[in-house]
């Protein structure tokens, strides 16, 4: 019996290719400054990771992971994406998405479970109208931890005062959001974005 659901943040409440390429460049101008290069050459070795990343994983790796590769400490990245765009400045409400999780939220406990930090995370909430519908908001900062770490699934589960099988994950990514979820027996649902999410209401309704 599902008692929770955890949503991923960033492709699954939104989709926005303006906030990617805001990240990606933050991720740019990160490795410039660790390596004294151009923004280019940083643009380069990243998208190059990148794909090699993703012939091991088989899905699209996120900026923060592919950072993480070259032993950039998350805690500067995080300083490096904050300070380099606001989201709020690229989103809009989106109200049908506030009443269809309004509605989930009548029978399951609501969180989200991201990569991205507290700063960042509240942003985007805020920007979306989506503050204060969620039980809790798990972020990198809350145990210092990363998708596709299964301990992240497994401490925001027993935050949630659940077991792990009491959970549904929702997620845009199989092998960071979800692989790991069902591995820990939580039941898992792949979306493409937040117009998914209302398709979702009615199998939770029915």
């Amino acid at each position: 019996m599902i008692k929770a659901i955890l949503f991923d943040l960033d492709g699954t409440l939104y989709k926005s290719e303006t906030i990617r390429k805001k990240f990606a460049e933050a991720a740019y101008t990160t490795i410039a400054k660790l390596k004294n290069i151009s923004l280019e050459k940083a643009q380069k070795l990243i998208e190059e990771r990148r794909e090699e990343l993703q012939k091991k994983s088989g899905s699209a790796v996120p900026y923060t992971l592919t950072l993480l590769s070259f032993g950039v400490p998350i805690e500067e990245w995080h300083r490096e994406n904050i300070a380099f765009f606001d989201p709020r400045d690229y989103l809009t409400e989106d109200q049908k998405l506030r009443e269809t999780l309004i509605h989930i939220k009548k029978q399951y406990r609501l969180a989200i479970l991201t990569n991205n930090n507290t700063i960042q995370a509240e942003r985007i909430l805020e920007a979306l109208n989506l503050k204060g519908i969620f039980d809790r908001v798990f972020t990198y900062n809350t145990f210092n931890l990363l998708k596709p770490d299964p301990v992240f699934f497994k401490k925001a589960a027993e935050e949630l005062d659940v077991e792990t099988n009491e959970c549904l994950v929702v997620g845009d990514r199989y092998a960071i959001d979800l692989t790991p979820a069902k591995e820990l027996g939580m039941q898992i649902h792949e979306v493409t974005g937040p117009e998914d999410i209302h398709t979702m209401r009615s199998g939770l309704d029915s």
